[in-house]
């Protein structure tokens, strides 16, 4: 399991809760300034539920932040990957997730980067939840209400679109942040 997103999750859950003031995910911290206004110029957003996700590029990297019903509980950053394939989709890990502890609504998320030539991702969930992602300029994002399956937080399928066709990958063939952490541990 990827302990950095299954710590964000948990870490969420705490804050939701009051038990934390202030959550990071990835490599780098967010600044003050990211934590208050985490995407003053989204390039990606979506919503379900009150839980919404952004995705804006700061030069190499990805900013992700996630609100529930307004208050920022989860920043990140993620590397971009240059020299995609045309027809070519990653994702940035699995399905990560919140659940509101008020409300009782489990919501999921995912994002990762699309060739020139994808015109519509979409991700299919463990319980096969389907849910089409905003796609701009390369960058994906996708937000959901969760689905019943054990394992909604973990692998998925991603359908997207190409001028030859859809094509169906499994989120473990193109997370290329779980790539990244098996060639570090490989030394």
């Amino acid at each position: 399991m990827n302990t950095t997103r299954a710590t964000v999750t948990l870490s969420a859950l705490a804050l939701a809760a009051g038990l934390l003031a202030t959550t990071t995910a990835g490599a780098s911290a967010a600044t003050a300034d990211e934590q208050l206004n985490p995407a003053q110029d989204p390039l990606v957003s979506q919503e379900a539920s009150g839980y919404r996700g952004t995705w804006a590029v700061s030069g190499g990297s990805l900013q992700e932040a996630f609100e529930q019903d307004g208050v920022v509980i989860s920043t990140g950053t993620t590397g971009l990957r240059s020299g995609l394939d045309a027809e070519q989709v990653v994702s940035f890990g699995y399905v990560a997730g919140f659940g509101d502890p008020v409300s009782g609504v489990d919501h999921s998320q995912l994002s990762g980067q699309a060739g020139a030539d994808v015109t519509a991702v979409r991700v299919v969930s463990a319980s096969g939840v389907t849910t089409t992602a905003d796609l701009a300029d390369g960058v994906w994002g996708a937000v959901w209400v969760s689905g019943s399956d054990a394992d909604e937080h973990g692998r998925a399928t991603i359908e997207y679109d190409t001028p030859t066709g859809t094509r169906t990958v499994s989120t473990d063939a193109v997370d290329v942040i779980a790539a990244d952490q098996r060639a570090a541990e490989q030394g």
